[in-house]
């Protein structure tokens, strides 16, 4: 494919009817895990033939990085807090330098598995090395960092769990009603599950008929103590599990995040 039929293909990827874009104007590129994280930011570089920073939102922090040819040339800018960012700002990603290499591809890795959104905006073109410094390409780079480009990403309550392993205190994990795993004091959990989860869900399908798909409720006042008791179902999976009530925001927007 040469640039001119490379550079086509791009375009009539960025005008394409189905494209996500979050508040101030960034393109969502991956959402709650979808696709990967990593092969989202990879598949960016692929698609960037001529010269342009891209401004990739991974949580709280931002990576500026420069592209070109359908390679990465480097990262000019962190903002926000990444520990080990000093060894790779304005460095040029070669197999010459294997430190910064990996540096690069660790730190990202770090980032894009912490955020449950990632943004792109493509920006005019930072320098960064000398013009002879081509950079890595994507399929380089995916061989290098250890990147299934062809990765599916995991069940959605799978992603949930994953996503909120800090928060929750116990669990128990069912697929068509029989028990897969439990973790932690599952035993108040269970007695949730036998004694109130059949009645609230034939009293919920009688009030929302034509309900369906993904459902978080929080069942409050289900444990003594500190802790929040919820509900997640996704097809004919469930989860019953405890959690912290301070991170109730983090689990919810993880979970809309996830099931949107």
């Amino acid at each position: 494919m040469n640039d001119l039929t490379a550079l086509a293909t791009k375009l009539a990827a960025l005008i394409a009817e189905d494209a996500v874009f979050a508040p101030g104007g960034a393109r969502v590129i991956s959402q709650g895990g979808a696709p990967p994280a990593m092969v989202a930011i990879l598949r960016e570089v692929d698609d960037t033939v001529l010269e342009r920073t891209l401004v990739f939102g991974l949580g709280d922090v931002t990576v500026s990085m420069v592209a070109a040819g359908r390679r990465l040339r480097g990262i000019v800018e962190v903002e926000g807090d990444a520990p080990g960012v000093d060894a790779v700002i304005d460095q040029v990603l070669t197999r010459d330098a294997p430190d910064v290499l990996k540096s690069a591809g660790k730190l990202l890795t770090q980032l894009a598995d912490a955020a449950t959104q990632i943004t792109v905006r493509s920006t005019p073109v930072r320098p960064i090395g000398s013009s002879g410094d081509a950079g890595l390409s994507a399929t380089g780079l995916a061989k290098e960092w250890g990147v299934d480009m062809d990765a599916r990403p995991a069940p959605p309550m799978e992603r949930f769990l994953a996503a909120n392993t800090d928060a929750i205190r116990s669990m128990i994990y069912l697929e068509a009603g029989k028990l897969v795993e439990a973790v932690g004091d599952d035993a108040p959990l269970q007695a949730i599950w036998d004694e109130q989860i059949a009645d609230f869900r034939k009293r919920h399908k009688a009030l929302k008929a034509a309900t369906e798909g993904p459902m978080l409720v929080c069942l409050d006042g289900a444990l003594d103590g500190s802790a929040g008791a919820a509900l997640a179902m996704i097809d004919d999976e469930a989860c019953v599990f405890s959690y912290d009530e301070a991170a109730l925001p983090t689990i919810v927007g993880s979970w809309s995040a996830i099931t949107a």
